[in-house]
């Protein structure tokens, strides 16, 4: 049962890490934060592996592309609805399409990264799920030290310490 549980686990990162990939890392828009979510992936797979794994984006990428303008389009509504001169506005129609092109790439994101992981083994996602959770030990690392860096040059202005922290920890 405890296998099986480390199994899922490892399932789940790798869906993560591959949905992340497929709208960053060169399969679609992004900031290149998914690059990384998709390295400790890529890094366990045989070189015929990333070409499967490859192909498999590949091949749905005008789906992708679709449905990215679709969501951007959506996006972009919903901004020049918000900056409208007007007192009120309405954005139910905006929130509505954004929403429904968001859904509908995760659901190609999902659909695309259980295809690439059924090409893993058991012990390819373990490696995989290892280095994912110390990559994000890592990132909790880096995100404490810069805070504590940002609370110690703020040390004499409390208002300026507290206002971006907020922002920050909604991320």
């Amino acid at each position: 049962m405890k296998r099986f549980g480390l199994t899922a686990a490892a399932a789940g990162c790798a869906a993560l890490a591959l949905t992340s990939f497929t709208a960053r890392a060169g399969f679609g828009e992004g900031h290149g934060r998914g690059a990384m979510g998709m390295a400790p992936l890529m890094s366990v797979l045989e070189p015929q592996q990333r070409e499967q794994v490859h192909a498999i984006f590949m091949n749905d990428r005008s789906r992708l592309d679709l449905l990215h303008a679709q969501l951007r389009e959506a996006r972009e509504a919903l901004i020049t609805k918000l900056l409208s001169p007007a007192k009120t506005v309405d954005v139910t129609d905006e929130v509505a399409k954004l929403k429904r092109a968001q859904e509908q790439l995760i659901d190609e994101r999902i659909k695309l990264a259980l295809q690439a992981r059924k090409i893993m083994s058991s012990e390819q996602l373990a490696k995989a799920l290892a280095l994912w959770s110390t990559w994000q030990a890592l990132r909790a690392q880096e995100r404490a030290l810069f805070e504590e860096a940002r609370n110690e040059n703020n040390a004499g202005n409390p208002s300026a310490a507290s206002a971006p922290a907020q922002s920050r920890s909604k991320r």
